[in-house]
């Protein structure tokens, strides 16, 4: 019988609406305060869609919590939802995090894949 956290990644990885692309771009994450204590975290993407992206945090967070991701490159900042967190006991936890709206330049991809497009 497959355990609840592959189950949950099966499920994640078939609901997705725009293909991923491994890209390290260097990012700051926080929490606003109605969603529990503060935390600001600088940490890299592990892949990354127009609809948000895979990231290792140390900060404690939930499914369905509101999180602010920043690319340090631009200093633009976007609002994200967490979807799943994968606990790993060999490193920090994974994080897929889905942007409020679609945003397919937030990356700033030179050539990003035909389903990045927003109205998807």
């Amino acid at each position: 019988m497959p355990d609840q956290r592959s189950i949950n990644t099966k499920r994640w990885l078939k609901n997705r609406r725009s293909e991923r692309m491994k890209l390290n771009v260097s990012v700051v994450v926080h929490r606003p305060r109605k969603e529990g204590p503060p935390f600001y975290e600088s940490t890299q993407t592990l892949y990354v869609s127009a609809h948000g992206a895979l990231l290792s945090l140390t900060g404690l967070v939930a499914p369905r919590q509101t999180l602010f991701v920043q690319n340090a490159a631009t200093g633009e900042s976007q609002e994200c939802q967490v979807v799943y967190v994968e606990r790993d006991s060999t490193g920090p936890p994974k994080v897929a995090v889905q942007f409020t709206r679609p945003v397919g330049s937030f990356w700033r991809i030179a050539y990003p894949p035909a389903d990045w497009n927003p109205s998807l």
